[in-house]
């Protein structure tokens, strides 16, 4: 042990290696007890920690909370593009959701390899917990649903449309659930009975994201159309909004569920009001098409992009410059993306067959009070794009 504590070379049989203590606290039953119920417990407090522990909401800077910083990259042993990730809900592992239809369990303190299990026959293209975290829906490109229990036991198969599953979402209570699919068609589905209730048609073309509204009846959609369309789940179309001039890759509720943040190959990202039925903003920045959005889960004005030049962008709502860019993310298109549960990691997958773990950098820390010091950030003009966006 000392030797493993002073960082010297071990000899464990097979190679020589530097030995390593992964810095890890588990934070989780005090923060998401805090989160969830208001109440706040003791967090571990250790220089070797603090990069990990997440700032609590009002005794934080914006620059505190931003995950700019590289923790780890993983890669499969089958390298593989990774198409989607999610965070399991009690934030301790993060699913991925590889091209060869496996799922692979990382750990979510150390960032560690865990498991991996064959889940599809074919690629994996969308996860997604039910609200109370006690199953996983994911679907794949044969247009196969499956349920799974947190211990990845599989307990139904769904034959739910011809083409690849590219979405799904969970109504509020969770005893509903939708899918888009590239046969040009967004289904909604009995959770508990595995049955079909409707179908909804109108795209006419591939359908690529569907997202069920937090807190109402209501799905918005959006694809190869350029269109997005609101939905009731019975199967009545609400309205269509023509705010994009190319496919819609990506689309997220903000958290107040007022607003839609979309984005797709017009490399922009637009954020329109229902309450008013107006466009409220466009976020200029993308080089290349958008293609993932993750809404911050602490911070509400926060969300994160991701495109096909491998960047990730920070943005805040009522800002059209990125708070911050970090340019060479990854070497490929960034496929998906999830925040923690409690919004100190970022998660990235890509077609570069990794995902990376990012985390908020390392505050400096009072000695006497122990409170965190933030420090305030100033925007970043983007080279080729800052005068055309101040006029």
């Amino acid at each position: 042990m000392d030797e493993i504590a002073r960082g010297r070379t071990v000899y464990d049989g097979k190679r020589m290696r530097k030995a390593i203590t992964r810095r890890n606290v588990d934070y989780n039953g005090p923060l998401l007890k805090y989160k969830m119920e208001g109440r706040f417990g003791t967090v571990q407090r250790h220089p070797l920690y603090s990069v990990y522990v997440p700032p609590v909401t009002g005794t934080s800077s914006l620059s505190a909370s931003l995950t700019v910083n590289l923790a780890h990259t993983s890669i499969n042993k089958t390298r593989t593009p990774i198409n989607v990730v999610k965070y399991t809900p009690n934030g301790r592992r993060l699913v991925s959701g590889a091209a060869t239809g496996e799922f692979t369990l990382w750990n979510g303190f150390g960032f560690n390899f865990e498991t991996i299990l064959q889940a599809h026959d074919t690629s994996l293209r969308s996860m997604c917990w039910t609200p109370p975290g006690d199953y996983l829906v994911s679907g794949d490109q044969a247009g196969v649903l499956k349920y799974w229990q947190p211990s990845m036991n599989n307990l139904q198969i769904v034959d739910a449309h011809k083409e690849a599953v590219r979405d799904v979402s969970f109504s509020p209570r969770g005893t509903k659930f939708c899918t888009a699919s590239d046969d040009g068609t967004i289904k909604v589905f009995d959770f508990e009975e595995a049955r079909e209730e409707s179908v909804l048609t109108g795209h006419g073309w591939d359908v690529r994201v569907a997202q069920w509204h937090k807190r109402h009846a209501l799905i918005a959609s959006g694809g190869k159309d350029n269109l997005i369309k609101l939905w009731d789940p019975r199967g009545k179309e609400k309205t269509t909004l023509h705010i994009h001039k190319n496919t819609i890759l990506s689309l997220k509720w903000t958290t107040d569920g007022e607003s839609i943040i979309s984005g797709g190959k017009d490399q922009v990202i637009k954020m329109f009001n229902l309450r008013g039925m107006k466009e409220e903003m466009s976020y200029k920045g993308h080089q290349k098409e958008v293609t993932a959005l993750c809404m911050h889960p602490c911070l509400d004005s926060l969300f994160v992009s991701g495109g096909g030049e491998g960047a990730v962008y920070i943005w805040q709502k009522h800002n059209e410059y990125p708070v911050r860019i970090i340019p060479d993310a990854h070497s490929k298109t960034i496929w998906s993306m999830d925040f923690h549960p409690v919004g100190h990691t970022l998660a990235t997958s890509s077609v570069d067959n990794t995902v990376k773990f990012w985390v908020r950098p390392r505050p400096t820390t009072d000695r006497v009070s122990g409170e965190q010091e933030g420090v305030e950030i100033e925007h970043e003009k983007i080279p080729g794009i800052g005068s055309s966006m101040q006029e």
